[in-house]
């Protein structure tokens, strides 16, 4: 299926890779991103609940998406003008492909991929990498892991002592890889996460994105134009399964007259 890019001048492009994160803090990281970004504004973006970087696919409740590294975006991207602004990219969740049993090295490897095929596609990227909450991790005792683990990743095979010992890795590979490709990498910060470790609540979402897209901060002029800020839907994705049964949405998925959002 081929997406519909905008062909104006003066685009502002971002990509937005995570899971459950960004689904239920869609609606306060689309505020986030209009007040920081000038608009005419394209998000092209791969998330869902339970997103999977490095599986072929991932499942939450009745509904199946395609792993990022495997989904249709990186055929999609649109050709960007030498002239164009340098384009966003958010990379966050890493983490959640701990818990289908994927290494910290894979998960890292698969970020590292992602980064590539994003510098090919713009070489003037400015990237942007979330470290996993490790603070909130260790904190957990051994009843609120069970207790998580039964309520969010029931076929999760790590133990408490696992599960911990291997964020804290993902956390060190990543601060190497962040180093080494010269990207910037954000701590989140512990007091966003209660009960569940891995979720930012609710009252922290917009914080946490402002926190996670500070590099991208432009100061706005006296003379700027207040943006207008677009409450659009969660956008629904180029390719998912329900029930077993293959859903495809055109794309755009959402538009506004200064927001395309490209969901894949």
């Amino acid at each position: 299926m081929t997406v519909q890019s905008s062909d104006a001048e003066g685009v502002s492009r971002v990509v937005v890779l995570g899971a459950s994160n960004i689904s239920l803090g869609w609606y306060p990281l689309l505020h986030v991103l209009q007040e920081q970004i000038a608009a005419p504004l394209e998000i092209y973006t791969a998330h869902g609940m339970g997103r999977s970087y490095c599986g072929e696919r991932s499942r939450f409740l009745s509904t199946q998406l395609p792993g990022i590294l495997s989904c249709g975006l990186w055929g999609q991207l649109p050709e960007v003008p030498e002239l164009d602004p340098r384009p966003c990219v958010l990379i966050t969740d890493l983490g959640n492909d701990l818990v289908y049993g994927r290494s910290p090295l894979q998960v890292a490897q698969a970020a590292e991929q992602c980064i590539q095929r994003l510098r090919q596609w713009n070489p003037g990227c400015r990237i942007v990498v979330t470290r996993p909450p490790v603070e909130s991790v260790d904190a957990v005792g051994w009843f609120r892991f069970l207790l998580c683990r039964l309520l969010l990743f029931p076929f999760c095979p790590l133990t408490l002592a696992q599960a911990k010992a291997a964020t804290l890795e993902l956390d060190e590979l990543l601060l190497a890889m962040a180093r080494d490709l010269e990207v910037e990498i954000v701590r989140p910060v512990p007091a966003s996460y209660g009960l569940d470790p891995i979720h930012v609540k609710r009252n922290c979402r917009r914080s946490a994105f402002e926190d996670m897209l500070l590099p991208w901060r432009q100061e706005r002029r006296a003379d700027d134009p207040v943006p207008t800020i677009a409450r659009l839907r969660r956008p629904r994705p180029e390719l998912r399964w329900v029930r077993g049964k293959q859903k495809d949405t055109a794309q755009p998925s959402q538009t506004s007259d200064n927001v395309l959002v490209f969901a894949f």
